[in-house]
């Protein structure tokens, strides 16, 4: 760590970045500890959890903006720059380094080129990105101008208030990247029994960017329209309980959080829960709820990993998604979320082979400087 002191506290460089419909605290590699267990303390103090409001640090106590980045040199791994991500507890003490994050993928494309990792190319830099949670290659289209990115433009993100830059990312290597396979059972379609539920649930469990359990809404007792005032702790508890019995079906540790529980239904009108606008059931291929944690809270938006993975499920004969949605125009999946339409182009070949899993994204650089961590902190068992 090259950090300079402060007294009591201790001061670590980051930058405060937008990616998408998530902000997270990006970090270069060789300012954090080494070791897993003191790095896990600076960033829990540096977020200020465990604490329901992260108070006494950079958290937003949302799981949207809990979030942390760490970059480091990617030529090791044939890229431009290596990318963890950290999804921090908020009212827990945990750093989870189990998936990724789409929206702040987008980000790391920017901030590859603001620190001289990707070289600034106009009018586009294709920024190579080695994710080292799924271990593997993503691929950024940052728009460049007078050797920097772009950050004012025309592209429109549910989610996020005005326009921005559009930057284009392929997630199309992400293939299997938490189990191996795009269909970790084999079959496009299980039947599971969930004890909490006391009865059998059909599923779809899909792997590509973030490994995700489908089922149909009404197994959950939902329409597939509600905001985010329905989702009681009842019903939240059911989603948790489906994910917890496919997450054994598949070997995966529940500490994995994953897959992913997402709730669908066929097209239908519902209130954009942001703008109160209707949103019509024409301008979206399904619609889907998707629920993160732990604890299970409804994501307001919809990850741009869980993106991914819901338009591809729906382009795969058989699955849960492809049962609900309207066939795509385009080749674009058109996701009806709590907060607007999240776009996403697939194409396959005659094969049914993966050529292009791509979204679009607008970031920006929010602040840059150093965070002060008390010192005493970081001696301890947990940050607080």
């Amino acid at each position: 760590m090259k950090n300079q002191d402060d007294g009591d506290q201790e001061r670590i460089p980051c930058v405060i970045m937008r990616g998408g419909t998530s902000k997270g605290i990006f970090f270069d590699e060789g300012d954090l500890p080494s070791d897993p267990r003191s790095r896990e303390r600076l960033i829990l103090s540096i977020m200020g959890s465990p604490d329901p409001r992260q108070i006494d640090g950079l958290g937003g106590a949302d799981p949207l903006t809990s979030k942390i980045c760490i970059i480091g040199p990617g030529a090791a791994f044939d890229a431009d720059c290596t990318y963890t991500f950290g999804q921090v507890g908020i009212d827990e003490p945990y750093v989870a380094l189990a998936g990724n994050c789409g929206n702040l993928s987008a980000a790391v494309g920017v901030y590859a080129v603001e620190q001289g990792l990707a070289p600034a190319i106009e009018p586009e830099t294709v920024v190579r990105i080695y994710n080292t949670n799924a271990r593997q290659i993503l691929i950024a289209r940052v728009p460049v101008r007078d050797g920097r990115p772009m950050v004012t433009g025309d592209y429109v993100i549910a989610g996020v208030p005005g326009s921005g830059a559009e930057i284009r990312m392929d997630y199309s290597r992400t293939s299997g990247a938490t189990t191996g396979s795009v269909l970790p059972t084999g079959r496009s379609r299980d039947r599971i029994h969930v004890a909490e539920l006391g009865r059998d649930v059909e599923i779809s469990i899909v792997d590509v960017a973030k490994a995700t359990c489908f089922f149909n809404a009404r197994d959950v007792g939902l329409t597939g329209t509600e905001g985010p005032d329905a989702f009681t702790a009842e019903i939240l508890a059911r989603f948790w309980a489906i994910r917890n019995a496919a997450a054994r079906y598949i070997g995966l540790s529940p500490d994995s959080r994953l897959p992913t529980p997402v709730a669908v239904a066929e097209p239908a009108p519902y209130e954009n829960y942001m703008t109160k606008e209707i949103v019509p059931a024409e301008a979206v291929s399904f619609v889907a709820r998707r629920v993160i944690g732990p604890p299970p809270r409804l994501h307001k938006a919809f990850a741009s990993t869980g993106a991914v993975c819901t338009a591809v499920a729906s382009r795969l004969e058989g699955t849960i998604v492809h049962a609900v949605s309207k066939p795509p125009v385009d080749d674009l999946v058109r996701i009806g979320h709590p907060s607007g339409v999240f776009p996403v182009k697939i194409v396959l070949d005659a094969a049914g082979t993966l050529l292009e899993a791509s979204y679009s994204r607008t970031a920006r650089r929010i602040m840059e400087g150093t965070v002060l961590v008390p010192r005493e902190r970081l001696r301890s068992d947990t940050a607080r």
